[in-house]
């Protein structure tokens, strides 16, 4: 569907928007945003980060030389937002903008003009924002529109919750996020490149509105799955907290892909989401995640040991590792499990939780936190067997990175892993405990069956998912983007 053309002889500047990742986040999304820069040197990148405010940001990642690192934006903190100028507008649009949000983002099939009108609105009115949304008859309009959009009937949709007045403000507070996200300026670019169809969207929705800018849209996991999982997990959220969270999520998705020139998911089961969701086959362009070619593997160690490397995050569905690990030690005394990476930021408490189920399962140095690492391909390179048990995931770079080392993966069928690891490892269905630990036990109990597999991997991975391939597949695609502007 694309073809490369010529490139101009200036340098390409684009704007890459990360959400809650690159550089302050270690984990496999971080690690595809530093490759893809560094991996394209002849682009001039700039990055603006979207993160959680009120913490001491650490910056993980150096960036390469041909990019740079802008302000970030950080939510839910109490700076205003900067002057960068004021066109203009009535107070009467400034007080409808709350509404405005409420019925582009929340509303069953969404309203994309206005959102993105209400959007523009807030990029040119940055100082208005937090007096329209202390308005008295900004919230006065913002609840009659909320009446309407809860009593909304459609034939795919259940009947929305009641929302008390705790949370009303709450849905009102997260809209005035939105608005200060929108008003985060973006520098002069000519692609777009939004790194999830979510928070990192609005940015690039604004900027392409107001100059015509191309976006491009890249989705590892789907933001819309990973909300609906994570209501499904919070057990304690009321149904109106769980409707919020979703509905924003779906909101927010639309409104990406309907913005989007191209997304470019990093497997096809993204692109069936996507497709599930009314984006046209045309516009969606899969780029499989790469790595490095990998120098020829060593032999496996045989002494039993199974590693992990992630974040300590829900999706990554820790407690059922530890009730696998507890399993195969029953069966296989000798295995040791190491879980490599550091917790997610805002994830701590799960973390607490993880090491206290590791304690309260007897697990003792069988399974062992070993936190963050700067060497993944040599930690898997000390097993015999790499673990992953996530409940949502798009292509994970661990994976690819187990085979680069030829070591065979047992992992849970979701996102692209069953794509990617199909005759070279073992899927079984997310939260089976005893199927993975099975799997597990036949690796660790048959070294000859382990060494095929991994071998398998190993070329496969030579042949498909190498970071040579990827880089020229967004190289490429930046080309068809820039010259569809110029043509």
């Amino acid at each position: 569907m694309w073809h490369r053309q010529g490139s101009e002889s200036h340098t390409r500047r684009v704007l890459m928007i990360t959400e809650g990742t690159y550089p302050y986040a270690v984990g496999g999304v971080s690690s595809w945003c530093d490759a893809i820069i560094g991996g394209l040197p002849e682009i001039e990148w700039e990055v603006l980060p979207i993160v959680a405010g009120g913490k001491r940001l650490h910056q993980n990642y150096q960036l390469a030389p041909n990019a740079h690192l802008l302000a970030p934006i950080e939510l839910w903190s109490e700076e205003l937002p900067p002057r960068h100028g004021f066109l203009g507008g009535s107070e009467t649009e400034g007080q409808s903008v709350p509404s405005r949000l409420l019925e582009g983002l929340v509303t069953w099939n969404g309203n994309a003009p206005t959102l993105t009108d209400a959007l523009v609105l807030c990029r040119r009115q940055p100082q208005a924002i937090r007096p329209s949304f202390r308005s008295r008859r900004a919230w006065d309009k913002y609840l009659a529109t909320l009446t309407q959009v809860l009593n909304e009937q459609h034939d795919q949709a259940s009947r929305a919750p009641h929302y008390d007045a705790l949370e009303a403000a709450r849905l009102y507070q997260t809209l005035y996020w939105v608005a200060r996200t929108a008003a985060a300026h973006t520098p002069p670019c000519e692609v777009l490149h939004a790194t999830a169809a979510g928070w990192s969207a609005i940015p690039a929705i604004v900027h392409k509105a107001l100059f015509g800018t191309p976006l491009l849209v890249t989705e590892h996991g789907i933001f819309v799955r990973e909300a609906y999982l994570a209501a499904l997990r919070d057990t304690t959220a009321s149904p109106a907290r769980r409707h919020m969270s979703t509905r924003l999520a779906l909101g927010l998705t639309r409104a990406a892909y309907a913005a989007a020139d191209v997304i470019a998911p990093v497997t096809d089961a993204n692109a069936a989401w996507e497709r599930g969701l009314g984006v046209d086959s045309g516009r969606i362009h899969v780029i499989a995640n790469g790595i490095p070619p990998p120098r020829a593997p060593t032999p496996p160690p045989n002494a039993g040991k199974v590693v992990a490397v992630g974040r300590i995050d829900p999706l990554k569905d820790v407690q059922t590792m530890l009730l696998v690990a507890a399993e195969v030690c029953r069966r296989r005394p000798d295995a040791r499990f190491e879980y490599w990476g550091p917790p997610t930021p805002g994830q701590e408490i799960y973390a607490e939780a993880c090491e206290r189920m590791r304690e309260q399962l007897g697990l003792g140095t069988s399974f062992r936190f070993m936190g963050r690492t700067t060497d993944p391909q040599g930690v898997i390179r000390g097993a015999d067997v790499v673990l992953m048990t996530s409940i949502s995931e798009g292509m994970p770079m661990a994976l690819l990175e187990a085979m680069s080392q030829a070591r065979p993966a047992v992992a849970t069928g979701v996102g692209g892993i069953p794509g990617v690891i199909r005759g070279c490892g073992i899927v079984a269905p997310p939260g089976d405990i005893h199927g993975l630990a099975t799997a597990v036990v036949t690796l660790l109990s048959n070294p000859e069956l382990a060494s095929r597999l991994g071998r398998r991997g190993y070329e496969r991975l030579r042949r498909r998912y190498t970071l040579e391939h990827c880089v020229e597949g967004y190289r490429e695609l930046i080309e068809q983007l820039v010259g569809e502007v110029t043509t």
